[in-house]
């Protein structure tokens, strides 16, 4: 797609001075989508001035700083600088997996895909198609748009790799929210599935009986005519390109020649676009080669295939440049297509090395998604054993992995175990029954997660004790408990009967500790607290 900055947009504020650190200061997570939009519609190197320092934009949330890492890989995918595009989508996969963004590590996997498959290095590509088809089966709210664009992305790599079934299935979640796509994505949708299937309809010829795929360029046909509508003369100016070429192509294997090649003089200003409109560029170049080729003009449809190979930048897409190529070959030797001649020959090796390289790679890629389905299972069963089913808390499985962490950071840092046990539960639950007590139980995890922040953990101990581990001085601890206490008290409705309040047992340690002796001393803080009378707070 292409499209103008507005005169207040991020990339503008670039391109007049201001610099990348100023704009970090202001920068939103609107402006960041901005430039994912720009990063594809010809301001790639506008985009990469404006957020030339990434790690600058502390103010965004970790959603909004993954966005930045993914305009800039596209920046630099659009401008050809592979290498960087292949570093930076590295460096927002891990960026994604630390801070807990799924949608955004298959987005970030989903362009690893294309970016190892033109560096030539498959085994990665398949690799990483095959772990984000794997993960997508966790993304399951389809109505967020970070979902829908990893989902769009993950559905042009597998048609990439021929894996059609499995396109197939993204793209039916995709029509489901369709009308709840933004409109650049959903023009993009369109544009690219239409270009996809012209270039696989022309490489339909490379095979006898050496013809297009007649359905299948029309579906293009369709297909880019729905991305022209969305635009609906909007600033996809691209698009509207990409429609001329498709048409005028169609006219050029199907249709009167003469027109084709009027049909290909108006769509010319394809050529004078950048990196986003290449496999448009190598279509258009096919075109024309092919129609001077039914013409008659064999010699300047060779010269035109020539200069159009040389001229186009090299994408590494087999399939793109492979359209132009074979025209050209086959303009300049018109026995390619005859099986008794030594071209026709090495044609028909050449094809059959690609399908059998395209079932080894699909096979591989199976094999891989299978392995990585299991994993997920293995790790999801896991997880599960470490979690309480009624509270959704980690049981005392999982608290101990991090527990024994805790009670092993250095020396200086502070450490402290809470556990808090609920005063009388037993009668509570004696009084109103077990699924009253439950509810208290749910309401109370919700209330302490809701109060602690992302580093400390929270699990529940056993029956109505509940277990902190925090990084606090004395002063926090204590802090935090009167807090917690607060908030049990809180946690159900005033005055109701089944209103409870807290004993907490507070210890602290500021050296390695074994996690056994800190427990039991938060047990013994506890006692005396309870000792007290409950809802009270007490240190060891």
């Amino acid at each position: 797609m292409s499209g103008e900055g507005s005169p207040s947009s991020p990339v503008c504020a670039a391109t007049n001075g201001e610099s990348s650190l100023e704009l970090a200061a202001t920068a939103t997570e609107a402006d960041v989508e901005q430039w994912v939009v720009l990063a594809q519609d010809g301001h790639a190197q506008q985009v990469l001035d404006a957020t030339g320092s990434p790690d600058a934009f502390t103010g965004l949330p970790a959603a909004g700083r993954a966005r930045l890492l993914y305009a800039r890989a596209l920046a630099h995918v659009m401008l050809g600088a592979t290498e960087a595009a292949t570093k930076t989508a590295v460096q927002l996969s891990a960026f994604c997996r630390d801070h807990g963004l799924p949608a955004q590590d298959l987005l970030a996997r989903a362009l690893l895909v294309e970016l190892y498959r033109r560096e030539g290095r498959l085994e990665e590509a398949v690799e990483q198609l095959a772990r984000a088809v794997a993960q997508e089966g966790g993304l399951a709210d389809v109505s967020d748009r970070q979902v829908q664009a990893a989902l769009g992305a993950l559905a042009v790599a597998l048609r990439t790799f021929g894996v059609a079934e499995e396109a197939r299935r993204v793209d039916e979640r995709l029509s489901e929210v369709e009308a709840m796509l933004p409109l650049h994505q959903r023009v993009s949708r369109w544009s690219n599935v239409a270009i996809e299937h012209a270039i696989a309809a022309m490489a339909a010829r490379r095979v006898p009986p050496f013809t297009c795929d007649q359905a299948l360029l029309d579906r293009a046909r369709a297909e880019i005519g729905k991305a022209v509508a969305l635009a609906d003369g909007g600033s996809y100016a691209v698009v509207a390109d990409e429609a001329r070429v498709i048409d005028a192509l169609a006219l050029a294997v199907s249709g009167d020649p003469q027109e084709a090649l009027e049909r290909l003089g108006e769509a010319d200003g394809v050529l004078e676009r950048g990196a986003e409109a290449i496999p448009a560029r190598l279509l258009w170049a096919a075109a024309r080669v092919h129609t001077l080729v039914r013409l008659g003009r064999p010699e300047e449809a060779v010269a035109t295939g020539r200069e159009h190979l040389s001229s186009i930048p090299g994408s590494g897409e087999a399939g793109d440049r492979g359209v132009l190529a074979y025209e050209a070959l086959r303009a300049e030797h018109p026995e390619v297509e005859d099986a008794g001649t030594g071209a026709g020959a090495a044609l028909a090796l050449s094809e059959l090395r690609a399908r059998n390289d395209g079932a080894l790679i699909r096979a591989l890629f199976r094999a891989r998604v299978h392995l990585w389905r299991e994993v997920g299972e293995r790790r999801s069963l896991a997880r599960r054993a470490s979690l309480d089913s009624l509270t959704g808390l980690l049981n005392r499985r999982g608290a101990a992995g991090p527990l024994q962490n805790a009670c092993a950071r250095p020396a200086g840092i502070p450490v402290a175990v809470l556990l808090v046990d609920l005063d009388d539960f037993g009668a509570l639950n004696d009084a109103c029954g077990h699924l009253a007590g439950d509810v208290v139980l749910q309401h109370v995890a919700t209330s302490l997660r809701d109060l602690l922040d992302g580093q400390d953990v929270l699990a529940r101990w056993g029956g109505d004790a509940f277990l902190l581990v925090a990084e606090r001085d004395a002063d926090g601890a204590l802090a935090l408990a009167d807090a917690v206490r607060e908030r049990v008290r809180e946690a159900a409705e005033p005055g109701s009967a089944d209103a409870v309040t807290a004993s907490i047992g507070v210890a602290l340690r500021t050296a390695p500790v074994e996690e056994a002796d800190l427990v039991a001393r938060a047990e013994l803080a506890l006692f005396t607290a309870q000792r007290a009378g409950g809802d009270t707070v007490a240190a060891c």
